[in-house]
Formats: structure tokens, sequence, C-alpha cells
């Protein structure tokens, strides 16, 4: 064969490899990782009723399973193994030639924010391909899971498909600050070394390497980059929360490869609801918990259920992986309150404290005073386990127990419509309907459990007017929408979802969101829409609040992330634990100093 002959192949052959690159990327719409909280209301919102989501061609098809495999390969560019991390994925595609593919890998927010802002990002991949679980069963015309085409299962089992979109419950600037709190020494950073300043817990010792909360950068020496997983104490688990640093901008810390950009792009609101179980007698009587309760028995100053005001037992306290989006969303709301130069509230207490490098915590692995040995703290890694965890409680450690979760009716599906399980109001307040069912008379909205004798049952489908899903908000709420509490900002312990991407990835995630949006209202109301959404004659108006945006910093002061900013179309900077503000008033400061001084908290 002639030079010329053998360039042309060699360009025929680019040109293939070329267009393969770009089909795959055509195919795949967007590739979600991340929180629990939006993972079954955006597959509800891509899937439409097999109508499929804007730029779909229908009918839309339906694939769910519990576990597939996120590789994280940037480790290897210094010697290490990849990481891997493993989560329930749902995949919908339509009726193209060449299927349009979307995609969610259910997994903490912080891995999540990290497989997008790695460069490389993570991969999705399993082999072989497993038969589907139908994982979600509220699909509002009661179809069932299919077997993906032959060509998108090549793609999972071959090289992987790429991230392209964080779903997140915490604002980047925020997950970066748990992973760099998580991957670092246990105790003070030196911005928080002053007499009275620091709790102890800047860092929380999964990675001596680095000081105290301090984040590891490009060119830092390669044991600082990955810290020791965070394991579960769930019996029997091998589940972890691997620590692995990122970075929002510049320099990825393994490869040197630039950082993706990024836009954030509201979902909506969703509440944490302290959840627990009474099958064992010592929780029986509880119905609200307060902050100071809280702090006393999440800190594992006690585990006790005379906390609570009851009478004198042991029980179990089930913490989230300080990588969490749900731990820190309550983590800054309710347990670890900041004031400006990084106090803390003398009337705070971590979750983390007291903990003493125990990994994994299970139970008497510290001290944790109660009036009965069975009493202790337990970790459970991701929402499934969290849940698992207090609905095994009995079973597993022979008492009640105590954990929070993101409200949704997919979250909390197990242990919902059951006398033996509750959730708690707090501070008085509930999180979920307009007042606290106490167990006498009727229920104050039309969705709301009404048992005699039992308080605080968590909702099912089968507690609707509508005895099933499909059911409206204005069928659940007497009010006519959803969480009343939280809108109105009395209910303080609740985050505002968020994805994360860029480009045509982003575009395709904007129109799944608002898709979804149209879900919670109409469906399964699992989170109140961001923005002002119409169904039918039916106009839920958005939300009404926000939390405002400071400038959020490690260990040492360093700044992570830009300045604040909130001008209701662009936002920068941490938010966990902001004060609550009306969203519609710019008049009203949205940008803090810290998270301190909020008056409507």
């Amino acid at each position: 064969m002639s030079r010329i002959k053998i360039l042309l192949a060699v360009v025929a052959i680019a040109a293939i490899i070329g267009l393969g690159s770009q089909a795959q990327a055509q195919k795949f719409e967007v590739v979600f990782a991340g929180s629990s909280a939006q993972w079954q209301t955006l597959a509800l919102g891509t899937y439409n009723d097999g109508n499929c989501v804007t730029g779909g061609t229908k009918p839309c098809f339906h694939y769910t399973n519990s576990s597939f495999n996120l590789i994280d390969t940037r480790p290897t560019k210094v010697g290490l193994p990849s990481n891997t991390d493993s989560g329930g994925v749902w995949i919908v595609w339509d009726s193209s030639s060449t299927p349009k593919v979307w995609v969610f890998i259910k997994v903490d927010s912080g891995v999540g924010n990290r497989c997008y802002f790695g460069n490389p990002a993570c991969v999705i991949s399993i082999a072989p391909f497993p038969n589907p679980s139908n994982s979600i069963t509220v699909w509002p015309d009661s179809s069932q899971d299919q077997l993906p085409p032959t060509s998108v299962q090549d793609e999972f089992t071959g090289p992987g498909v790429s991230v392209n979109t964080s779903a997140t419950d915490i604002r980047p600037e925020d997950s970066l600050w748990s992973t760099c709190r998580t991957n670092s020494a246990l105790g003070n950073g030196s911005a928080n070394s002053g007499a009275g300043a620091g709790d102890g817990v800047d860092g929380l010792g999964y990675n001596n390497n680095n000081a105290s909360g301090v984040c590891s950068v490009y060119g830092s020496a390669k044991n600082t980059l990955v810290g020791n997983a965070v394991q579960s104490g769930y019996p029997g688990s091998t589940s972890t929360a691997n620590v692995l640093t990122w970075a929002l901008s510049g320099k990825d810390p393994f490869t040197g490869n630039t950082v993706t950009k990024y836009t954030t792009y509201s979902v909506g609101i969703a509440p944490v609801a302290f959840i627990f179980s009474r099958g064992g007698g010592q929780l029986a009587g509880l119905s609200d918990v307060t902050d100071s309760e809280l702090q006393t028995a999440f800190s594992g100053t006690s585990c006790d259920a005379s906390v609570f005001g009851l009478n004198a037992a042991g029980i179990a306290v089930y913490l989230r992986e300080p990588l969490s989006g749900t731990m820190n969303t309550v983590e800054s709301n309710i347990f670890r309150r900041p004031l400006s130069g990084g106090v803390i509230q003398s009337s705070s207490a971590s979750q983390e404290l007291n903990v003493n490098g125990a990994n994994p915590l299970t139970g008497a692995s510290v001290t944790c005073p109660s009036s009965n040995s069975a009493g202790g703290r337990w970790r459970g890694i991701g929402t499934g386990e969290a849940v698992k965890s207090v609905k095994n409680s009995v079973t597993n450690n022979g008492v009640d127990g105590i954990g929070y979760a993101f409200f949704s009716y997919g979250n909390i599906s197990s242990i919902a419509n059951n006398a033996n399980y509750g959730y708690a109001t707090l501070d008085g307040t509930d999180p979920i309907f307009s007042a606290y069912y106490t167990g006498t008379g009727t229920a104050f909205d039309p969705g709301q459990p009404a048992v005699a004798g039992v308080n605080g049952v968590l909702p099912a489908a089968a507690n609707t007017p509508c005895g099933k899903f499909p059911c409206a908000e204005n069928s659940i709420w007497a009010g006519g929408l959803s969480f009343p509490n939280v809108r109105s900002g009395s209910y303080r312990a609740w985050s505002l979802l968020r994805i994360v991407s860029t480009g045509a990835a982003l575009t395709a995630a904007e129109a799944v969101i608002k898709d979804s949006q149209a879900y919670v209202v109409s469906t399964t109301p699992d989170y109140i829409p961001a923005t002002s959404t119409k169904v039918g004659t039916f106009t839920d108006p958005g939300i009404s609040i926000l939390r405002a945006h400071y400038q959020q910093t490690d260990g040492a002061g360093n700044d992570i992330g830009g300045a604040p900013v909130d001008s209701g179309t662009t936002e920068a900077g941490g938010d966990m634990g902001g004060c609550i503000q009306p969203s519609a008033s710019v008049a009203v400061n949205l940008v803090q100093s810290a998270p301190a001084g909020c008056v409507a908290r």
C-alpha cells in the first residue's frame, strides 16, 4: 500500500473513531450522578408517562437496577488504584433509530460533585449487564422496567458512560468544604485555633497528611489526595464513602487537567425529617425534638431516651457520612452553626464530636452514655442505609433508633404508613404537613395519616385521597400547596436541590427538571418546585424563600469558590445554614459574611 493510501486509511479510521465518540455524546443526553432526593422524581420527569422529556421521540422506556459501578480513574495518574463507588441506576431511552438516553446513578452529593468536577469525569459501568429490578414503583402509567437496547447496554459494559451532570443537595462550595473537612486530620484548623474558637472538628481525621480542614490541591503529595474511606456501621454492610479530593476551578488535583466550568440550576426545596422507630418502646412517646436535644444525642453526649424527655432507656442514634448532602444540611442548620470568624456557637454541638476516629462507628465503639448498654451511635452510608437502620433498629441493636433523611415518598417508603415508625416535629414545627397529628381527632391535611393513638405516622401513597400515585399536591394538602411550613420559613432544616452542569448537558438537564417540577405538582410531590409551575388549571407558585450566600473557607481560612453573590439569576458561595430570606426581594440582603444572626431561623 502506498504512503498516500496508508494516510487515507488512517484518516478514515480516525474519522470513524471521531464519529463514534460524537454519536455517543449525542446519544447520552444527560448523565446524572448524585442525590437520592432527586433520583426518583427526575426519573418520572424524564420518562414522562412514556411521552419522553422534551427532545425525545416517544414512546420512551425505562430500566432500573440497585447497583452499578461509578469509577474515578484520576488516582491512576499518581500511581494509585482507581476508585469505585456503587449506586442504584435508572436509564430512560427513546424510540429514535439511535436512541437518546438519559441516566442517573444514585450516590452521595459529595460523590456526584466529585465525579462531575473531576477531569476526567467518572464513568458508570457494569459487566455483565444485569436484569431490571423495578426499583421505582410509582410510574404513573404502572409500566414495568425493560432491558435497554443492546447498543445502550454495550456502552455500560464497555468503556463506561461519562458523568456530565451532578445532582446535589448542597452548593458545590459547601460540598468541597465537606470533602476538605473529611480528608484531613482531626482537630481545629489554623483559622479556628484561638482560645474558645474551635470545637475540634474542623478536620475529621480521615487523612492525617492534611492539616485540619485544609483542601489538598494540584502539586500536593499523593498521600494527601486520597483519605481513608468512611465505613458503614450497619451490620454486614460493606458500603463505604470514599474520600478523594477535587477542585472547583483551576487544575484537577490528580491530573492537572483544567477543571470543568459549571452552572448551577435550581430544582426545588426538600426538607430533612427526623425519623424514628417505636417498636421497642423506648421512643414510643416521641413527637417533638429540639435543637439542644438533638445536639445532645447526635454528638454522643447521651444516647438515652431521657434526652427527649422520655423515660430513661438506651436508644440507637444513626449518623450519616460527612460527605453527604443530607448530613451537611442538618449539620449546618441544627448541629454546628458557625458565627463570623469561624467561632462555633456555644449552643452548637457537631454530630462528629466524640467519634474520636472510630471507623466504622458502631454502638459502643465510642462512649455515648445511656441508662442501658444497648444505647450507642452507628453510621449509615447513603439514604438507603439511614432509613434501613431506623427500620431494623430493634432487630439489629435491640432498641429504638432515631435518624434523618430528606423527605420524599420514595426515600421513606419502606417505613411509611406503619405505626411502628414515625417522624418528629422540630422545635414544634411539622416538616411535611400543616400541623402535626398527635393521634386524636381528624388529620389536618387530606393526605396525612391519621392512626388513632399514634402520632406522626409517615405518609405513603396509600394515605393520599387518591389511594395511590399519581395524586396532585392540591389533593394531599388542605391549603393546596405542599410542605406549607417549609414554604413559610418556619421549618428550617431544608436545602435547595440543584443540578450542576454546562453546555448541551445542562440544556438537556434543564428540560428534565422542568418536567420533574410538573410531576411534583401533579403526581408525586417529593419537593417544592423552584419556579412557578402550572399543570392543567392549577399553578404552584414555586419557592418564595432562599438562603443567604456567604464565602465558604477551609480550615486555614482559604476561600473555597468565588465571592458570594445571589442576584436571582447568578449565584456563588456557600449557603448551607445561611439566613432564610424572601427570594422575591433583592432589598433583603442575600449575601452575608457567615451563617449567623439569622432572624428567621
